[in-house]
């Protein structure tokens, strides 16, 4: 894990000091940028101090003939404001996060519009629980290696409209090094298999589909199809008994996005304004064979299908450019709906009622970028999300809170 966390950041530190002296370099181009941003957060009604966002990515590419060429790309994101993040079957709350990742990306073009694209890279992502925690001490970090293959062509369905179609085959290994199971310590002691003790790692193989269409009159239509296979290495099937079985944890992940954008004619008032505004519309669904056993000596239920879920999400944007200012406006807004197909509401005891857990959550963001000089930006961005649940136990999981923020900042664009 600390491995991968040093490996990104000499990255980033070396590339930033190669750039000045590369960049004259024959073959090679060089683009990035870096947002620093400072603000203040709310969560439940509580403010938080002042904190930073900041998001450095970079790429090199370089170019061997117009048919070859390869890319490498960084990006390393902190986020320092209250958040809450899914990655054990529900919403987890943590106070800052740092995201690093690192890649390579090979790129081979053939006639007809054919291109070839392998590609391989590594991530690391820690989390802090709570402020006085140490970085890469998290529970939930994790260390991620990846590897790829894009098969792509870009052609046309009719004399007006491009269109670009994609078949990707992704294979990532995901381990968690700090989060280990409490029930293998005494899985042997039920008379049953070792429940496992990494129970969140996991080998994912992914298959993608995308298409998109370059439409007359400044507009995009674009669809995505993706199936992730996964597989716990180190996760047993609990059974309704609290036993854990000899086949271990799978899950299928679908999802399903098709979106819409459209430039409209410019408006001449303030000083002629460039408005833009799209739409997307995802639906995606999470099928797993494990289930769950409360040991709870006051509840020892079992729900079937603790994990599985069907989930809606309705995204749609506006925005513009004020082309004499050159100020850059985006408003977004999202509404997501979730409902599990087993897991079972509770009330605020943690004793279970009959009916299914179901959660809605509104999101609403607000982006604004003026140019101060040459590639430095002057950005502004708030948000406001709002998640409700027909649960109230949240010891486990996090469904019903509200937040907010407002951050502002400088873009520098290389």
């Amino acid at each position: 894990m600390r491995t991968r966390f040093h490996l990104s950041q000499t990255f980033f530190c070396g590339l930033i000091l190669f750039l000045p002296a590369a960049g004259s370099a024959q073959g090679w181009n060089f683009l990035g940028d870096a947002n620093l941003f400072l603000g203040q957060y709310f969560f439940k009604k509580s403010a938080g101090s002042l904190e930073g966002y900041g998001d450095v990515s970079a790429q090199a590419a370089r170019s061997f003939s117009p048919e070859s060429g390869f890319y490498v790309t960084g990006r390393s994101v902190y986020t320092g404001f209250k958040q809450v993040n899914e990655l054990a079957g529900g919403g987890t709350l943590f106070q800052q996060s740092w995201d690093n990742s690192l890649g390579f990306k090979w790129i081979r073009r053939f006639e007809g519009g054919y291109s070839l694209k392998p590609r391989v890279g590594v991530r690391s992502q820690l989390f802090r629980e709570t402020n006085n925690e140490k970085w890469g001490k998290g529970l939930y970090d994790f260390g991620r290696y990846e590897a790829g293959v894009t098969w792509e062509r870009k052609t046309r369905w009719s004399l007006s409209v491009p269109w670009t179609y994609q078949f990707s085959y992704d294979f990532y290994y995901t381990h968690y090094p700090h989060f280990k199971s409490l029930a293998s310590q005494f899985g042997s002691a039920l008379g049953s298999p070792d429940p496992g003790a990494n129970v969140l790692d996991t080998f994912t193989n992914q298959l993608t589909y995308r298409s998109e269409f370059d439409l007359p009159g400044f507009a995009t239509l674009w669809g995505l199809y993706s199936l992730s296979l996964v597989q716990f290495t180190d996760s047993k099937v609990v059974n309704s008994q609290g036993q854990y079985l000899n086949s271990g944890r799978t899950d299928a992940f679908h999802t399903l996005t098709l979106g819409y954008s459209k430039r409209l004619n410019d408006w001449q008032p303030l000083g002629r304004v460039r408005p833009i505004w799209g739409a997307a519309l995802a639906f995606s669904n999470l099928n797993s064979n494990q289930n769950n056993f409360d040991t709870d000596p006051n509840r020892l239920k079992y729900v079937g299908g603790y994990y599985n879920y069907w989930e809606t999400h309705v995204s749609p944007s506006v925005g513009g450019t004020f082309l004499a200012l050159g100020l850059n406006v985006r408003l977004g807004y999202d509404f997501a709906y979730r409902g599990y197909t087993g897991r079972l509401t509770q009330n605020e005891d943690g004793s279970y009622n009959n009916g299914k857990l179901n959660q809605y959550t509104h999101s609403v963001s607000l982006d604004a970028a003026y140019p101060l000089w040459r590639g430095l930006d002057f950005k502004v961005r708030g948000m406001y999300s709002s998640s409700n649940s027909n649960t109230r136990y949240e010891q486990t999981y996090v469904y019903s809170y509200n937040s907010y923020n407002y951050f502002a900042g400088i873009q520098w664009r290389l």
